[in-house]
């Protein structure tokens, strides 16, 4: 039941240092804190100024994976600190309302926590450019019903019972960067009384 080859799936790459912005905004979660630990002392190292660096963690994390405790001691002065990814999402929007040009993102952490984030990125405007993923941790999904236009966070299963409707969904790799989200559709839908998967999601 599985497509592959879908050229919407998300491509990541490894954080390293843009050559050039007058802000570096390093945006994590969970276990994304390992590759903004790795960056920040590469910035640093390339003689980057710590008053042109943000940090941003939000310690929920669905692997249980926390890097606090490091990030406070390489960057306590520059770090902020969100106990759940909303509201480190709340907070990034309004961090970039109020950037200026020259600003580059580094986005860390897992595929949803990545949707998000990306979502947020694309409503003021950053373009591939300025923005660089890692992906870290959990392959846990944002799904999208297309029965019921139900959002489910922090899927982990191929076929999982929808929140919205209730229907038994499989999901896709279809992914949409409007809805930062994977596809969802009943899981028997092209063959009745199919035989379910037991398949965690790990790619």
């Amino acid at each position: 039941m599985l497509i592959t080859g879908i050229k919407s799936r998300p491509v990541y790459e490894t954080l390293t240092p843009f050559e050039r912005g007058t802000v570096h905004l390093v945006v994590g979660q969970g276990g994304g804190g390992a590759a903004m630990l790795r960056l920040l002392r590469e910035l640093k190292q390339g003689g980057t100024p710590a008053s042109r660096i943000r940090v941003m963690y939000s310690t929920q994390s669905f692997s249980g994976v926390s890097h606090l405790a490091e990030l406070e001691r390489e960057c306590a002065d520059e770090l902020g600190v969100f106990v759940s990814n909303a509201a480190l999402v709340d907070g990034l929007r309004n961090t970039l309302d109020a950037a200026h040009m020259g600003l580059r993102l580094y986005l860390s952490g897992s595929e949803s926590f990545i949707g998000n984030t990306m979502q947020v990125a694309s409503e003021f405007n950053l373009n591939r450019d300025e923005v660089k993923r890692e992906h870290n941790g959990t392959f846990v999904r944002r799904v999208w019903c297309v029965h019921c236009d139900a959002r489910n966070e922090d899927v982990t299963r191929r076929v999982f019972r929808c929140g919205g409707c209730g229907l038994d969904l499989i999901v896709r790799d279809h992914y949409s960067t409007r809805m930062a989200a994977f596809m969802g559709v009943k899981f028997d839908a092209e063959q009745t009384g199919a035989a379910q998967p037991d398949e965690e999601l790990d790619t």
